[in-house]
Parts: C-alpha cells; structure tokens; sequence
C-alpha cells in the first residue's frame, strides 16, 4: 500500500540547518501535529548550497549536512511515532562545477569517459568543435589570457587549468603533450627513460575506448609519486608548465587540445552547446532520458527507498525532462508501488496534470492559487485595473500581450544560443526544405515557442494525445495571429507534431524528436518570460504574481473551487495542499493582505495615490518610475509585520529584495549590466519612507492595520482551507506562524524554533481553557492563533485519516443575508463527517477593529445541511456542540472563533 503522509513539513536542510538540527525539531514537529518530513535535496551539493538543487554527486549525503548514522538515527525516530520522510530528488540537471566528478570526466577525457552521454551536450555544434563549452569566465578568452589569469598547474589529482577559484581538468590527450615536452628538458637519461616509459604507460591506457575514473586516478598519482622522487622529473614538469604559462601562443595550444571551451559567461545570451536549468550557466542538465543515465542517476534513490529512510520522493522540474511520462513509470519501478510520489508542475489556468502518471500528485501550486484567487473580490478586477493604469499611465495594458513580449525578449536576448540549437535540429534532421533562409524560419520558431499558453505538452508517440494537440493548436493559432508575415514556416512546422501517411520512419523519428526537444524549452522560456519577468512588470495586484498563478485569473468564485476539489478527489486526491514554498514570490500572510486590496479599491487608490506624491519628493526625476514605485508600495503593505514594527533588518530585507525584482523585471536595471544609479536611488526611497518620512509613516499606517487585520484573518481561513481540502498539507519551515516574506533568499532565512516550541507548549497547557481563544484572538500579531488552528487540524487529520484520505468533498449552500460572505463544505467517509465554514469578503460586514463573531455580525446567515447528515456537531476550535436538523446558523458556528471545523459527535 502507498505511503500516504497526512501532512508534510518543508525543511530546508543546508550547512546552516543540518540533519543534527532537524533532530532537534521531531519532537516540537510531532507535537504540532505533522507526519511527514518534506526535506529539501539532501545530496552531495556545491560547496555552502544553502538550497541543494545544485547536486554534484547524486549518490551520497551532502557531508556539510550531515552523516548517514544520522539519518539513520532520524529514519528509526520517525519510524518510532508513525512519521515518515519526503525527498526532493533532482534528476534534470546538476552543478556545473568542479566538484562534479562526472564532468570533470567528460572534461578530461571526452569520448572515452563512461560519462560522456550522461549530460545533455551537443558535441557536434559547429561553434564548439567537439569541445564542451564551460562559460564561467569574466571577461572573453582573449582577454583573460592576455591579462594572464588562467594558469596550468600539476598535483596529486593531474594537470589542470586553473582561473581564479576554478580548477579544470587538462585532456588525456595533453599529457603526452606535456610529458613529451618535459621530457626533452630532462638530461640524465634514466629519469628521460623512466618518465618515457611512463608516457608508453599512459598510451596503452589511453588506448582502450573507456577509462574508467579509478585507473586513470591511479595513472596520475603514479606520475605524481614518480616526480616525488625523481627531482628531475619533477623540476622538467614545474619548468614545461612556467614555459606555457609565460607563452601565450603555447597557452593556446594545449587550450585547443582540450574537450571543452574555456568562454565569458555572456557568450550562452548568444550561443551554447549544452542544455541548462532555464538560464543558469552553471547548472548543466542530465540526458536522465538514457535508460543507463537514468538507472546510474538514481542508484542511491534507490537505496534510500529500499532501506526505507524516504518513505515518498517529489520530482523537481519534471517539465524539463525529454520524456516526463517514460521517466515517471521508470521511477516508480524503481521506487516501489509503496512509495509517495509528486512533481513539480506549474499549471496554467484551466490546465490539468496528466491523469496517467503512476504518481500521487503535485507540489501544490495548483492548490495556492486557488485559494488565492478564491480571496479576490471579482467585483474589485475592472477597479483595480483602472486604478493601475490611472497611476502608472504607462502600465501595459494588455497581460498577455506583455507575456508574449516578455518570451520573445529572453529568446532573443538571454535564449538565443537555445533557438539557434532547435533551428540547426530542424535543418540537420531535414524537417525544413533546404533551400530556403534562416530567417523567416528563426522568426516563426520564435513566434511559435513563445505562443505555447502552457508550460509544455506531453506524449512520447504519435498520434500525440488529444489534450496535447488541444494545445498545439491554440499555439499555432495564437502565432498565425502574431505572425502572419510568416504563415507559410508556420502551416509547414505545424505538420511535424503529426505523422503523415507518407513519411518514412526515419521521418516520423526525427518529427517525433523535435516536438519533445522543443518541449525541453517551452517551459523555461515559460519561466523566465513569465514568472521571472512579467510578474515583476505587470503590478495591477501582487498577490496574484506567483508561481502557479497569473494576474490573467483573478479571481475563482466559490462553484469553481468546489469543483476543482471533486475533481482532485477523482484524480490526485494526495496532491500537497500548499501555500507557501521555497519558490513563492512572497509570503502566504502577505499574499492574503494584498488580496484585501481587490475589496477596497477606492480607499487603495486614495492611498497609493497619497504615498506616490510624497514618494516622489525623495527621488531623483524617474527614479524609480510610476509602475516600480506601484510595485514598491504593495511590497511594502505586504512585507511588515502585524505590529508594523520597522527595523533596520527589515529596511535592508526590501532594499535586497528590490534590486532583485527590477533586476528581473529586465526594464531599468537587469543582472547583465545593472544600473546602480537606479538601484541605489531605489534603496535610498526605502529608507526614507520606512525610516525618515513621519509624512509618509503617519499616512500609510491607518491602510495598513486595516489591511493587516483583514489579511490575518483570511491567512486563518487560508490554512483552515489547505488543511481540510482534499490533499495533503504542507508546512513551509517556520510557517506555522505569520509568513510575511520576501522570494529567496529572503524566505529561506533561520527559523525561530524556540520561539514556536515555546508557544506551542503554552497552547497545549491552556487548550482546555476557557480564556485561550480570547487570549490568541486579541493578540494576533504573535500568531499562536494560527499555531493554535494548524496543531488542532492536524492532530484531527491523524485521528481521522481516513475521512481526509478518501472522504467524499460535498459543496454546502448557504443561505441568508451574508451568504456570499462564507463559503462552506463538508467531508464523509462512511460515518465520519466534518464540515468546514471560512468567512470571506470581510470588509463588507465588518470593520478593522471587529472580528466576525456572533449574531450581530452573521444575522439569520446559515449553512444548509446534506442528506443524511448528523445533527450533532462539535467545533474543533473551542469545543462547544451545535446541534441542527436542516441547517446551522453561521452565528452558532462563528460563536468564538473566525473560521470553523465541525466534526460529529459520534467521529
């Protein structure tokens, strides 16, 4: 039977929280309800990762967190109070680094490395000449070795070019080169013949198709311990490698015998023979695609699962796998049908996963949207909207459009090394006629990848399947409408996601290829365009730039969620519920406070239009400019604590996180070239207005707390909703309180897990007490009421695992005069029921110094009963019992507490 956590906590391990560290937590994580450890990549990463997703060695612990004694330990701990472990595992890509062994094979010793296929590298690009390319230098080739900054060097572990803190590993095919020369500077003739015997040593070696690592290591500390002891030796090899160093043209030479190509980190914008994680230079992707690559990839994967030390593994970016659907069938395979299985997907609007997948579900995304559009007020969109473009006249006005400007800018600007690559793929496979130009070619390629509404397709056969050519379709009628200059490339490269009665097999092979590489580079073109450049542009509503979700959707009405969640249950019922990730633009707390926004959007527009002019008093003309300063002022409204306390700590957490949005908003400022000036007048805005504007302060604060008020109320409904919706909840490290953070790094900062044990131990002395819900209620800015909420559910979902498990999702009407400010369900299994009612659209019925309790606020509001329901009822949070034939008044319901679970009696 599959393991199936009843909720999962997110842990980021790294050299600044180790597996010690986390040992520490099982019991407060066990007190407060979780199951499931959701740990961050734990392999053998780039020294000081602080994320794990740059893995150099895929087949051991990272040592800097900790040994396998200790995850042993831990395993038998979790085992011990039926807790069990989730891995994040990273098959599409690995650290271009020199601490990765199977690259630096590939390096040094090209075809015959048993790694070569291991990595996804075009050997027979035209640019590189077999050569790798290894792009991590500052300036180009030229330059560096006119300024003398690359050196050869000789150890223990061989030859090697080293440039600054990097060190590569020279070609077999150099040492001849190198020893050949020493050689001749020798003038006893023993040691010229024992290093000559040694160089007929090293050919023999190299004349077997593969070396194997362990006996070339053993080659070269044998050359290393001969020139030990022969000083000769030793002194002809230090003398050869001055020679080269201090000989630029001799520099060269041993440069052009190298399998890779030593280039400026600026050359990949334009060309590139490697696949990469989105854009990142020095993350290098695996051809996980190779049955042999595969099984060697997960071979410590798979004994992490057989010993049982990881009872589920979550895929990271299976989108930029070759073939998701044959990975995701080997993976189970491997894993065993017990295993708890999710991926990464970003879904885009009305899309749905693969129902086909041998897995539970997803990463929870999809499920953070939700409720986040479920919290925006439809009736607030054309308002907002207006209030945008009256702010900031030159705000886009069209969010797609922006979309399809933003992919097309990182194609041709950050990508292009990439298009080049598809377009050589089309010409080599003889998919396009060959008499014809690049040009209009290269243009309808470009139109046509940045025409994909979705992250990518799926299917490994033709006929692809019809969800797939649903999507193929609307891309190419969005690009005929983009692009009608070039409708003939078009209508030709539509033909090759079908096979054709007349094509050949090779044919149908090399069409087939196409479409799933093309698919390797619709989803970090989706990526960067998008969540990496359009949510830092298009700033109508912040709360909605996030990963997963999108500004086009703003808001989903109660029927729509409700269906989403039946359709979950039908499909991946153990999807993880999140709200908040190492990945999310901002914090779950400050997402729900801008949501309010959608509600008040004329008491916004007063506001901002307020902050903007005494704003502008401290900037230089332009600096930041209207849509930035719009971006700056939600940030702002989001990011401060409930107290709105301001420190110096908080002033720089914005200041960095700043730089970093309009750096990849890519307008006036970017990573490639920064503008300083810019960035700098930026933070100087920061500090004034947080620290020395009393104007600005004395203005913003009222908006705030009422804004604030209303967010931490629905951060409650938010996590009552991740946590009884069908799937599994995940906890975000440190997220049982307040989460008003920033995108990395800003969100991966320490966690105050005494502060928590603390209130948690309060929490559990008190529970039972009359006076702590009034206690938690009228202090909210420490948070134990939502600490109090979390520890409640998740203690009821073990009690009850299989009411949330399997229980059927029952949408529940509401009735009355407030009946659209609630929204309601119910779960069953058999005869276990539970019934969860959230308040929403608060500022219509309440103001910021009431919470919405009692009579007086939901009047003869009610919330209509099943068939076959129970009558009676206890609320979860504070104990009383509620009795009811047909319905429940919402005032019974909200007596004590602002959102509530009802279980029945007889659970």
């Amino acid at each position: 039977m599959v393991y199936i956590p009843s909720s999962t906590y997110r842990l980021q391990l790294s050299p600044k929280f180790k597996l010690k560290d986390l040992k520490n937590i099982l019991p407060y994580l066990r007190d407060l309800g979780i199951s499931t450890i959701y740990a961050a990549p734990f392999f053998t990463a780039r020294p000081g990762s602080e994320h794990g997703y740059d893995v150099t060695d895929p087949h051991q612990l990272n040592p800097d967190v900790g040994t396998m004694e200790e995850l042993q330990e831990i395993a038998d701990e979790l085992k011990a109070h039926g807790m069990g472990w989730l891995q994040d595992i990273v098959p599409n890509h690995m650290a271009f680094h020199p601490n990765n062994a199977w690259l630096m094979d590939v390096l040094e010793k090209g075809q015959k490395s048993r790694f070569y296929t291991f990595f996804d590298v075009n050997f027979n690009h035209p640019d590189f000449k077999g050569q790798l390319m290894v792009p991590f230098l500052g300036e180009p080739l030229e330059e560096v070795i006119r300024q003398e900054q690359l050196k050869v060097t000789f150890d223990e572990h061989g030859f090697h070019l080293n440039y600054f803190d990097n060190s590569y590993p020279v070609s077999i095919d150099s040492y001849t080169f190198l020893l050949g020369r020493a050689a001749e500077k020798l003038k006893s003739s023993e040691t010229s013949t024992t290093l000559t015997e040694y160089v007929q040593k090293l050919e023999g070696l190299m004349s077997h198709d593969k070396l194997e690592p362990n006996d070339w290591e053993q080659a070269k500390q044998a050359l290393f311990q001969t020139a030990q002891d022969h000083a000769e030796i030793k002194q002809g090899i230090a003398d050869v490698l001055q020679g080269i160093n201090d000989d630029k043209t001799a520099l060269k030479e041993l440069l052009q015998q190298q399998y890779y190509m030593l280039s400026h980190w600026q050359e990949t914008e334009k060309r590139i023979n490697y696949r990469r994680f989105f854009t990142v230079n020095d993350l290098i992707c695996t051809a996980i695609e190779r049955e042999e690559v595969f099984h060697h990839y997960h071979q410590f994967i798979k004994e992490l699962c057989m010993r049982q030390l990881v009872q589920g593994l979550r895929v990271d970016h299976v989108d930029g796998l070759f073939d998701p659907d044959t990975y995701l069938e080997r993976l189970r395979e491997l894993a065993g049908e017990q295993v708890y299985l999710v991926v990464e997907k970003i879904l885009e609007g009305e899309e749905n996963m693969p129902d086909y997948w041998p897995i539970e579900g997803n990463s929870g995304y999809d499920f953070l949207a939700w409720v986040s559009n479920l919290y925006t007020d439809a009736e607030g969109e054309k308002k907002l909207t207006d209030i945008y473009h009256h702010l900031v006249p030159e705000a886009p006005l069209d969010y797609e459009k922006l979309v399809y400007e933003k992919k097309l800018l990182i194609l041709e600007n950050y990508m292009q090394g990439e298009l080049q690559n598809l377009l050589r793929l089309l010409r080599d496979c003889e998919l396009i006629p060959a008499s014809t130009e690049d040009k209009n070619w290269h243009h309808a390629l470009a139109i046509l990848l940045a025409s994909f509404p979705v992250y990518r397709i799926y299917g490994h056969t033709f006929p692809l399947p019809p969800e797939a050519m649903e999507v193929v379709n609307k891309a190419f009628a969005n690009a005929h409408e983009k692009a009608p200059d070039v409708k003939d490339e078009l209508e030709h490269l539509r033909t090759l996601f079908a096979s054709g009665d007349q094509d050949s097999e090779e044919q149908k092979r090399n069409k087939l290829y196409f479409v799933m590489r093309s698919q390797q580079f619709t989803g970090p073109l989706a990526a960067k365009g998008v969540e990496d450049t359009t949510f830092y542009n298009y700033n109508r509503l912040l709360a909605l730039n996030e990963v997963g979700n999108s500004p086009d959707v703003f808001n989903l009405d109660r029927r729509d969620f409700h269906e989403r969640m039946q359709y979950r249950m039908k499909t991946y019922p153990h999807s993880i519920n999140a709200t908040a990730t190492h990945d999310t633009k901002r914090g779950e707390g400050s997402r729900m406070r801008l949501q309010v926004l959608s509600e008040i959007p004329e008491e916004w527009e007063k506001n901002a239009q307020e902050w903007m002019q005494l704003a502008r008093q401290h900037g230089k003309s332009g600096t930041p400019t209207a849509n930035d300063l719009y971006f700056i002022l939600q940030t702002l409204l989001g990011v401060m604590p409930i107290d709105g306390e301001v420190d110096d700590t908080l002033v720089e957490r914005v200041q960095e996180y700043l730089v970093k949005a309009f750096r990849e908003a890519k307008v006036n400022t970017n990573w490639s070239e920064p503008n300083e000036d810019y960035e700098n007048g930026v933070k100087n805005l920061v500090q004034q207005l947080l620290q020395k504007d009393e104007d600005f302060m004395a203005s913003f604060m009222p908006f705030f707390r009422k804004a604030a008020h209303f967010g931490w109320l629905y951060s409650l409904c938010q996590t009552l909703l991740k946590t009884t919706c069908p799937g599994v909840p995940d906890v975000y490290q440190g997220c049982e309180l307040w989460d008003f953070s920033l995108v990395d790094p800003d969100n991966r900062r320490p966690v105050d897990y005494e502060q928590r044990q603390q209130f948690l131990q309060e929490i559990k002395t008190n529970e039972k007490s009359q006076d702590l819900l009034q206690q938690i209620l009228s202090t909210p800015t420490d948070a134990r009421v939502k600490l109090y909420l979390l520890h409640q559910v998740l203690h009821l979902r073990k009690e009850l695992k299989s009411l949330f498990d399997k229980g059927d999702y029952i949408p529940l009407q509401l009735k009355g005069r407030h009946s659209k400010h609630a929204m309601a369900f119910a779960r069953q299994n058999g005869d276990d029921w539970c019934i969860v009612v959230v308040p929403r659209l608060l500022t219509g019925i309440i103001t910021e110094n009431e919470l919405p309790l009692g009579e007086q606020v939901w009047g003869d509001t009610l919330v209509e009963l099943p068939a076959g329901a129970p009558q009676s009822w206890r609320q979860l949070f504070g104990g009383h019992t509620v009795q009811a034939k047909q319905a429940i008044p919402l005032a019974e319901i909200f007596k004590t507490f602002p959102v509530a679970l009802l279980t029945s009696t007889n659970a």
